[in-house]
């Protein structure tokens, strides 16, 4: 029989990351839709596709790398939040760098469990 390497569990803050990165960007849609920013000036709806194409694309790469229990994936999702959060700190800026908080948390955790002997 077959032995193949132990099956680790998800990570769960880096979990948490992901599921708040990706509601931050349905807020972000809904204020949006809500007209907290005027779309129909030249050139805003390419800029409010980009963030929440960026806001999608952090939850993504947050989620796998919870799921696939990946410290770098994690890290630099967590990073991608950071830096995302400082730029937008008076609009959803604060959740955001929570959020960054939560997956880099998870990676650090992730980088301790893989250290361990025997683990």
């Amino acid at each position: 029989m077959a032995v193949g390497p132990a099956r680790r569990r998800p990570s769960i803050l880096g979990l948490a990351a992901s599921l708040a990165s990706g509601a931050i960007a349905v807020v972000y849609l809904v204020l949006i839709a809500q007209g907290a920013v005027d779309i129909a000036s030249e050139g805003a709806w390419a800029y409010v596709a980009v963030v929440a194409a960026i806001l999608v694309g952090q939850a993504v790469v947050c989620g796998l790398g919870a799921w696939r229990v990946s410290p770098r994936l994690l890290a630099s999702a967590g990073a991608m939040m950071l830096v995302t959060g400082v730029l937008a700190l008076f609009s959803i800026g604060v959740p955001l760098m929570i959020a960054g908080l939560l997956a880099m948390g998870g990676a650090i955790r992730g980088t301790s469990q893989k250290s361990t002997p025997g683990g």
